[in-house]
């Protein structure tokens, strides 16, 4: 598969998440696209992969939708009609935080980040269980870590809680700029 080829929405979205695709054939199969995290390792961290059957006519999605599974992917779509269907399912569904969270650990570089949000809103994120680095200032400030920021870049957008590539915390149907302290 020629990886050009793919959308260039779909590749867009695999660069703002810090992700590539590989590919791979087998015979068994056919041709594997793998959605890869660059984790700093040749090759990549594999957080999901799209997979064509019947000949190229439809698509199965896989995405690590389990934090606690680190080399498990669970069927996210089946009957896709093409690779960039899939790769958004992949891509809908992949979660790799912990991944991201733990190499801005190892960086050793210490950043933090703060956003000004609504009350009840900085209240909830600071309350969640994932991402951990989310402290609640008073009066609806934040202070976000770097592991934490990189924790919610890897979301969803449909989840609607997310930061983008400008660094726009999202919060429902809000957004906040996120400013770098350090």
């Amino acid at each position: 598969m020629n990886l050009d080829a793919i959308d260039g929405s779909v590749r867009k979205l695999l660069k703002r998440r810090k992700l590539f695709l590989k590919t791979e054939r087998t015979d068994r199969t056919g041709e594997i696209v793998y959605v890869c995290v660059d984790d700093g390792h040749p090759g990549g961290f594999p957080v999901g992969h799209v997979t064509s059957v019947a000949a190229g006519a439809a698509w199965l999605a896989f995405a690590r939708v389990r934090p606690d599974s680190p080399f498990g992917t669970e069927q996210v779509a089946a009957g896709l009609p093409g690779v960039e269907d899939a790769l958004r399912a992949v891509l809908d569904n992949a979660h790799y935080g912990d991944i991201m969270a733990d190499l801005e650990d190892a960086s050793g570089v210490v950043t933090t980040y703060t956003a000004t949000v609504d009350r009840d809103q900085a209240v909830w994120l600071a309350n969640l269980d994932e991402p951990g680095g989310v402290t609640h200032l008073g009066k609806g400030r934040l202070r976000l870590t770097g592991a934490a920021v990189a924790y919610l870049r890897s979301l969803p957008e449909h989840l609607g809680c997310h930061v983008d590539h400008k660094d726009r915390l999202h919060l429902a149907d809000d957004t906040y700029q996120l400013v770098r302290e350090r």
